[in-house]
């Protein structure tokens, strides 16, 4: 298998090219470009001393549940993060732990986390100890990548790029930081915050990111950044300096390293692996000319089995308790009319009889029922592999597909046709095995285990990926027609001949209108709704629930060629359409990342400074509130050449201020400035800028 799709597109070539030519000419300067690699053997000096440390990740982020890169975009916990947060106070107040010091990063995700494992295990010795807030254990700054999806940058750059880009200690994303350096970033706070305590026998507690806790393992082990590995660590975990160094050790080789790439590569490649497999069991049903399916109850058991499993993981990610709220009036209206409109034109054909006339013409109230069947249930997995809000896909598909087969019950007793309403039971079976069952294990099992549930996701999921490629296998191998090839090819059979290419011409007329509405519909709403919105609007409209309506094929009492090339065409377009929809996403994500690459620049110290001096008209080496924000405008002069507004820089300078502004004066001197940019860079259109446009 190719593993890397963006290589086959001039887009990522472009992409990489582009890339290439900023390291070559460093239009995107970094200060501290190497790491000082401050002490070697570091974890044999501080095991011996007699103070304590814990290390904390924070909970579960907005961003971590939409499967996209935060750095330092400010994001919130979400609900299960508050609960993961509580977790870690358990089991502090578990260990009987009390702290002397505590560390935190400024970002609100972190301060969350610390307040309310705080809260939950009292665990401060005395409460007039103060949370200290230090920088440099804030997330690593991923540039250009803020805000994006984790899969399509997989795609775009493939996944040995995406692995050097992300994980390298030596590499960055254009207008982010290297490994190496948030190692000597973290390993200096450890060294000049956390040592002197242990040395005084005190206890102290960190809470901060993944991409820090990982680099700071390193050091504490005594190894470089080289020897970097991506961990994954557990969200919501107090663990003591021992045993992060014991996860690193066990994460990073062996067989969970095997499991951490089967993982990755599964989901970077799920939409390709469902294609082929469902074209394989298609073949192997064509090839073989086998009259006998899967026999229909093992058949039906295999669909009910892998879809629970898919549901199980898909579950694992989602707080629909939560998700209910953040699903927006207005993506509700627009999915929900869309369908009371497909099912009015829907209704009207099959009643009025203008379609059904008899027997013969069953095949097309079939393809006017799929116009109608509601969203599929594995909605919510393109959405995080797409970009999509998740939120919408989760709560909307669901819904509707618990609404629709009521429907769908009443509309066939009410046309009368030969479809045996009792097929519908075995959509309810799927409901209620596939779906209800195990969404209710995975939301149990979240609330009661939210650390252990969230890292088996995490490390598992490849499970619930490999479930639906066997049902894609099982789907096309007893949905092929075993004359499919002659059919096709040499027509001995003019009847079927006619029946199959009819029922593609049908079936590309239905995907296509279907794609064509929601394109317009995704145009029409581009004002009223956040990009992510309408992703999850456009897969809600294009994602039809093919096994509810499966369900309804089973139950037609007629075989006729028509009816048995409608369920292929069907089958074939519902797992093989979204590979062709994703290239198209990929490449748009692409020339997006690629216009931004060109557009961004880092400041160098040296370069802020200059225009430090330039504001500090008074002489007074210090910058007000006013001059702070100018001087964001000058930057962004010198890297985008155009200016954001007001508001936007606003709100950038209030969030600077809060970093920077350490003895609350009013004012930033060019020593805290120079501290802030040697660490981050500093990036007047990017990472915080989009947080200030999602807080509006």
């Amino acid at each position: 298998m190719n593993r890397d799709l963006g290589k086959d597109t001039k887009t990522a070539q472009n992409y990489r090219e582009i890339i290439g030519k900023f390291k070559l000419l460093k239009i995107m300067t970094r200060t501290n470009d190497s790491s000082t690699n401050l002490v070697s053997g570091v974890s044999e000096r501080t095991d011996n001393l007699p103070g304590k440390v814990y290390f904390i990740r924070h909970g579960e982020s907005t961003s971590n549940e939409r499967n996209i890169f935060a750095g330092v975009l400010d994001v919130d916990l979400t609900a299960f993060g508050r609960l993961q947060a509580r977790r870690a106070g358990t089991d502090i107040k578990n260990k009987g732990v009390k702290f002397d010091a505590v560390y935190v990063s400024h970002m609100k995700r972190a301060r969350q986390t610390c307040e309310i494992a705080l809260e939950t295990s009292q665990a401060l010795k005395s409460p007039d100890i103060p949370v200290q807030i230090d920088h440099r254990i804030s997330e690593k700054s991923f540039g250009i990548f803020a805000g994006r999806n984790l899969n399509l940058l997989r795609l775009a750059l493939g996944y040995e790029g995406f692995e050097e880009m992300l994980h390298s200690h030596n590499e960055a994303p254009p207008a982010g930081e290297k490994i190496a350096q948030v190692y000597d970033r973290a390993a200096r706070f450890y060294e000049e915050k956390v040592v002197p305590h242990l040395k005084r026998g005190e206890t102290v507690l960190v809470v901060c990111h993944q991409y820090v806790l990982e680099p700071l393992a390193l050091y504490l082990s005594g190894l470089p950044p080289t020897a970097y590995k991506h961990l994954k660590l557990p969200n919501g975990k107090a663990l003591s300096q021992e045993e992060l160094v014991k996860f690193r050790d066990k994460e990073s080789g062996g067989t969970a390293a095997v499991r951490k790439e089967v993982n990755d590569l599964s989901i970077m490649w799920a939409i390709l692996i469902y294609a082929i497999a469902f074209l394989l069991g298609s073949l192997v049903r064509a090839v073989s000319a086998s009259q006998a399916g899967i026999p229909s109850e093992l058949f039906r058991g295999i669909i009910v089995g892998c879809l629970a499993l898919s549901t199980f993981y898909t579950y694992l990610d989602i707080d629909f308790a939560a998700s209910k709220r953040k699903v927006t009036s207005t993506v509700k209206s627009i999915v929900y009319l869309w369908m009371l409109a497909r099912w009015g034109v829907g209704l009207f054909l099959i009643v009025s009889g203008l379609l059904y006339q008899s027997p013969a013409d069953l095949y097309k109230v079939l393809w006017v029922l799929f116009w109608m069947v509601p969203p599929a249930l594995t909605s919510p997995v393109l959405s995080v592999l797409w970009g999509g809000n998740l939120y919408p896909s989760a709560v909307l598909s669901r819904t509707l597909s618990i609404i629709a087969p009521i429907a769908l019950l009443a509309t066939l007793r009410v046309a009368n046709l030969p479809i045996n309403n009792s097929s519908l039971i075995f959509f309810g079976v799927i409901l209620i095995l596939g779906l209800a069952i195990p969404g209710a294990i995975a939301q149990f099992w979240r609330d009661k285990s939210p650390v252990e549930s969230n890292h088996h996701s995490k490390n598992w999921k490849f499970i619930g990926v490999l479930a639906v490629a066997l049902m894609a296998l099982a789907t096309g191998f007893q949905f092929t027609p075993a004359t499919f090839l002659s059919d096709l090819f040499s027509s001995t059979d003019t009847v079927r001949s006619l029946a199959c290419l009819q029922q593609l011409a049908i079936g590309t007329l239905v995907f296509v209108s279907m794609r064509v509405l929601a394109v317009f519909t995704s145009g029409f709403t581009k004002s009223k709704l956040s990009k992510a919105e309408i992703q999850d609007a456009y897969i809600l409209l294009v994602n039809p629930n093919f096994f509810l309506w499966a369900a309804l094929f089973i139950g037609v009492s007629t075989t006729t060629p028509q009816v048995t090339y409608a369920i292929f065409w069907a089958s074939l377009g519902f797992f093989c359409i979204p590979l062709i929809e994703q290239i198209l996403f990929m490449n748009a994500f692409s020339n997006d990342i690629l216009r931004e690459t060109l557009r961004s620049s880092r400041v160098a110290t040296e370069d802020v400074k200059k225009l430090f001096h330039q504001l500090d008209t008074d002489g007074t080496k210090t910058l007000n509130r006013a001059e702070i924000m100018e001087l964001l405008g000058l930057i962004e002069d010198m890297t985008t050449g155009e200016r954001s507004s007001e508001e936007v820089r606003n709100y950038i300078t209030d969030y600077l201020f809060t970093i920077l502004d350490s003895d609350k004066n009013g004012t930033v001197d060019l020593a805290e400035l120079e501290e802030y940019v040697s660490t981050y860079g500093l990036v007047a259109n990017l990472n915080v800028a989009p947080a200030a446009a999602s807080a509006r």
